[in-house]
């Protein structure tokens, strides 16, 4: 089966110890519990037949976390005989203090989060990408062609994070780095409602939000897809992919099922579960346009590499890593 609960009260130590791998965002997690059903067991499972082995998951409140939710709605995790517990998180820092207190077994993540986590010595690996899109959007009624064209880009963003890696990426790919205005606002929420006012030239937001500024008016500068660039990852713990691979491998079987219950399914019929477990706007009903989403795979070399430069610039590590150093692909199913 899967349960959904609400983000893990965390107490001002911990949220200290964690700060420097967090983005910020609301701490505030909606609930909802996902029915399940059986009809399809599969035939390769690898868990045992008798026994429901436990995975706690943290996801992100972001168009991510629909394939993991979708999946556990569906009863696919429980035909792989896995109880899976999916957390829900608006905030970076209280995920990060979760996994590193062991309270999660995997996460959804981006590439700084695994390097932090590198530095730090947790053992834990990056498993595969997962489904996302940042996207820069102007302000409402501002042409991507004005934007360009302005003395000074102010562009609503959190420093030091993947949404900073994010902006800096597409003013260099849009030729405005000397002329980007860096606006520091970590609570996304207040980000999107400068930008509805107009007190920002654009702003970088994760999915489902850049869809709600997008409604309001405002254009597509660029985003990560666009630029080809893919910083969404899952993060599994060391101990998880030592002592219970075949777990992984069964929720990534799962996943993949998710994936496809999504791309042949209307958005009608799961739209309230977004809002409702996810936390998506309930405003974008008609209006949210799922992407078409792929099975899990490896996670991106050439943006890992971007990160990394990036994360070196900003002296937010000293480290050299390749990918292979944080990653493994062993536990992802043979298309």
């Amino acid at each position: 089966m899967i349960k959904v609960k609400k983000g893990m009260v965390l107490t001002a130590l911990i949220f200290m110890l964690v700060l420097l791998v967090s983005g910020c965002g609301s701490t505030a997690v909606n609930e909802g519990t996902g029915t399940s059903d059986a009809s399809e067991v599969s035939e390769t499972s690898e868990t045992s037949q008798t026994e429901k082995t436990h995975l706690n998951i943290g996801v992100m409140s972001d168009v991510g976390a629909v394939p993991f939710v979708l999946a556990g709605q569906e009863g696919y995790f429980e035909d792989e005989n896995l109880e899976v517990e999916i957390t829900v998180f608006k905030s970076a820092t209280d995920r990060d203090a979760a996994f590193q207190t062991g309270n999660l077994d995997g996460i959804m993540a981006d590439m700084m989060t695994i390097v932090f986590y590198e530095d730090a010595g947790l053992g834990a690996k990056v498993t595969s990408e997962t489904a996302g899109n940042y996207r820069m959007v102007s302000q409402p009624g501002l042409e991507k062609e004005a934007l360009l064209a302005s003395d000074s880009i102010s562009v609503g963003l959190s420093t030091n994070t993947v949404i900073d890696f994010v902006t800096e990426q597409a003013a260099a790919a849009l030729g405005f780095e000397e002329r980007l205005d860096k606006v520091a606002i970590p609570q996304m929420p207040t980000r999107l409602e400068m930008l509805r006012k107009g007190e920002l030239s654009a702003a970088t937001l994760p999915e489902p939000l850049a869809s709600a500024a997008l409604i309001d008016g405002g254009t597509v500068v660029t985003d990560t897809q666009e630029m080809g660039l893919y910083p969404g990852i899952f993060i599994f713990s060391g101990d998880s992919l030592e002592n219970n691979g075949d777990a992984v491998r069964a929720f990534y079987r799962a996943y993949n099922r998710g994936v496809d219950y999504v791309n042949a399914t209307d958005i009608d019929t799961y739209f309230q579960t977004l809002v409702d477990v996810i936390g998506f706007p309930p405003t974008l009903e008609g209006q949210f346009d799922m992407p078409t989403l792929v099975h899990a795979e490896p996670a991106d070399e050439v943006t890992f590499n971007a990160v990394m430069t990036f994360m070196t610039d900003k002296a937010l590590t000293t480290s050299a890593y390749k990918l292979s150093d944080v990653s493994t692909d062993a536990f992802l199913p043979e298309e």
